[in-house]
């Protein structure tokens, strides 16, 4: 597979027409909504003045819901991630003109421990959806193509222009566009030169067993985690299945003893429901 060797892929037009504009109109109403507290957050220094994130995404409509596990390329990313795939964490975000907030070149897992990141390429998944057409000056994300490969140490390359750098590919999508990364993969947000916010949706996909922010489950889980695959996917347990044994299309056979104490702890809420009932 293409993301196997690059770490990256751009997939377009994966965003269906009207899930786009329901998408952009959620976005824009809920970066209203919060606009003034973010500004507030500047002013007094506890918020960061280069971006804006609106919190709690899949709380401001349920189209952010709907975009966790889009039809046009779930089954990508389930081929990537594994069948124990979960929601990691959320950002809705608003890159405000001016130079890049962060670093040149890095990984987002180098301070993760005890794992062989040249070797786990499905460990921690990111995905950009992008609701408006990017110009190239627009604070475009970039990659170095292969660099999730790199052993440990290697030296962070120096590129002075990405644009004229045969080691470098920078993405310029379009309104509806997706792009995935291994969260391994040297890369970084370009400099905002224009004098447009740069607008994304970011979800990062991981295994289940792997602990999850609170920011990708949705408070409403009645309602939102209404499918099987919603509820692995915002990390509702199922009892008797251990984390490492969730699966999308049914689970692994349970040892033993997890299902000795399923049992037991059905028994024992049987025996005090008769208590509380004739007691």
């Amino acid at each position: 597979m293409k993301f196997e060797t690059q770490g990256f892929l751009h997939l377009k037009e994966v965003i269906p027409s009207g899930v786009l504009q329901n998408t952009q109109v959620a976005f824009d109403a809920a970066s209203q909504r919060y606009y003034d507290q973010w500004r507030q957050s500047v002013k007094v220094g506890t918020g960061e003045a280069r971006f804006f994130d609106i919190p709690n995404i899949l709380d401001q409509g349920s189209v952010f819901v709907d975009l966790v596990d889009l039809s046009t390329i779930f089954e990508l990313l389930v081929d990537i991630v594994g069948q124990d795939i979960q929601l990691n964490h959320t950002h809705a975000r608003l890159f405000y003109p001016g130079p890049t907030f962060t670093p040149p070149w890095h990984s987002d897992m180098m301070s993760v421990l005890g794992v062989d990141h040249a070797h786990t390429s499905n460990f921690l998944v990111k995905i950009h959806y992008f609701i408006e057409d990017l110009r190239p000056d627009q604070g475009c994300l970039a990659f170095i193509p292969g660099s999730h490969r790199y052993p440990a140490k290697h030296p962070t390359p120096v590129i002075a222009d990405v644009e004229k750098s045969p080691a470098a590919v920078k993405i310029v999508p379009k309104a509806g566009d997706a792009v995935i990364f291994n969260t391994h993969l040297l890369h970084m947000a370009l400099d905002n030169r224009s004098d447009v916010v740069r607008k994304s949706i970011i979800y990062a996909y991981s295994h289940y067993w792997m602990k999850h922010y609170a920011n990708s489950v949705p408070t409403d889980l009645e309602r939102f985690a209404n499918t099987p695959q919603r509820k692995q996917l915002f990390g509702v347990d199922i009892e008797g299945v251990p984390y490492f044994n969730r699966r999308l299309q049914g689970n692994i056979d349970q040892p033993w003893h997890s299902t000795l104490l399923s049992a037991s702890k059905r028994l024992i809420k049987r025996a005090l429901l008769r208590n509380s009932t004739f007691g």
